[in-house]
């Protein structure tokens, strides 16, 4: 971005206009660090919630660090192996929205550069969208057999 700023006034030869482009690029430069600014206050108090319908509520901040995670009383018509799975994905479908609140933020922020797109794919890559879990229904339930019916049915 400010590279072939920098060249272009580098390449000029009248003083005048070689400082009028560089408090050109200065603007620039200080725009931009005010955006970023914004963009770190921002994430730094960010907070991602997923609800899951097993009775479970997990939030994580900007790290992918579980902040708080509630239980309802729903959760314990679950069978006991079930629970920990459940947790653990919602954990994950938190975290696999980083990526997404972070761009909205850079978006509103107007730190929407090279560097914010590195950050948003390290997001990405770090916490990517869970795979469906086979054994959950649609509605996020657990899926139930009929006695004789085969899971690829």
């Amino acid at each position: 971005m400010f590279g072939n700023d920098l060249s272009r006034i580098l390449d000029l030869g009248d003083p005048d206009e070689m400082v009028r482009r560089l408090d050109e690029l200065d603007r620039k430069m200080e725009r931009a660090a005010a955006s970023y600014e914004q963009l770190e206050q921002a994430a730094g108090t960010m907070r991602i919630t997923e609800v899951d319908p097993t009775g479970v509520t997990a939030v994580v901040d900007i790290d992918g660090q579980l902040v708080e995670l509630v239980t309802t009383p729903e959760i314990t018509r679950m069978p006991p192996e079930q629970i920990g799975p459940a947790v653990l994905a919602c954990v994950r479908r938190a975290q696999s929205r980083i990526a997404e609140r972070y761009r909205e933020a850079a978006e509103q922020t107007g730190a929407d550069d090279e560097m914010t797109r590195h950050v948003i794919e390290s997001y990405q890559q770090r916490y990517p969208a869970p795979e469906p879990d086979r054994n959950l229904r649609p509605d996020g339930g657990p899926s139930t057999l009929r006695l004789g019916q085969l899971e690829d049915e």
